[in-house]
């Protein structure tokens, strides 16, 4: 009977386990509204870019909207999407003030962009982010490019299971290691590098 019940102790402490790092995260593609067609696509990579602060949602400091423009910015450079990428902090109310400023500021084209969500998760999971893009000629007033990106990282439930209890009693617990930089700012470069990959023409991804 011992000899049993040490059997069932070794089969619970197998299932304890030890719990990932950082949970998974689902990196969804951006999708394409939005595009210029073939023939434009080269023009607009020798064109002048102004980007603006990011709309944020309610509740949301503006200075995140700034943060990631300037992210954007960097990116949209290191990625040589367009001929020059200027960083223009002026908050705007519509598309059209959006045009106006960037006319001012002696560019060609304005990416104009919005938070649509952002929730920073626990150590367990559960960030999300996601933003929608426009790239606006100046000149004319057209969207030339628009898109939308959204990432989710799914939750890492604990096991709660009546095993698992009975297991952990006889287990040493494993130490949950530091998740790191925070996901969702994580999430932030990641789509920042999707779109700026797909307005260079690394990449492509249609509407779907």
């Amino acid at each position: 009977m011992l000899r049993y019940f040490m059997i069932f102790l070794l089969l619970l402490s197998g299932c304890a386990g030890h719990s990932p790092a950082q949970p998974e995260v689902e990196t969804g593609s951006p999708v394409v509204y939005i595009h210029p067609l073939v023939a434009t696509a080269a023009d607009l990579g020798r064109a002048s870019v102004a980007v603006l602060p990011f709309i944020v949602p309610d509740g949301m400091e503006v200075a995140q909207g700034e943060r990631v423009a300037a992210l954007f910015q960097d990116v949209l450079l290191g990625k040589q999407a367009f001929q020059s990428v200027k960083m223009v902090n002026r908050h705007y109310g519509s598309l059209a003030e959006a045009a106006a400023i960037a006319k001012e500021a002696g560019t060609e084209l304005v990416l104009a962009g919005r938070i649509k969500y952002m929730l920073s998760g626990t150590s367990l999971g559960g960030s999300r982010v996601e933003l929608s893009v426009r790239v606006i000629d100046v000149g004319s007033g057209d969207t030339v490019w628009y898109m939308e990106q959204a990432m989710d990282q799914k939750m890492d439930h604990p096991d709660v299971s009546l095993a698992h209890r009975l297991g952990s009693v006889f287990s040493n617990q494993p130490v949950r290691p530091s998740a790191g930089a925070p996901v969702a700012d994580n999430m932030l470069v990641h789509i920042a590098v999707d779109m700026a990959d797909v307005m260079a023409g690394a990449r492509y991804v249609a509407k779907k």
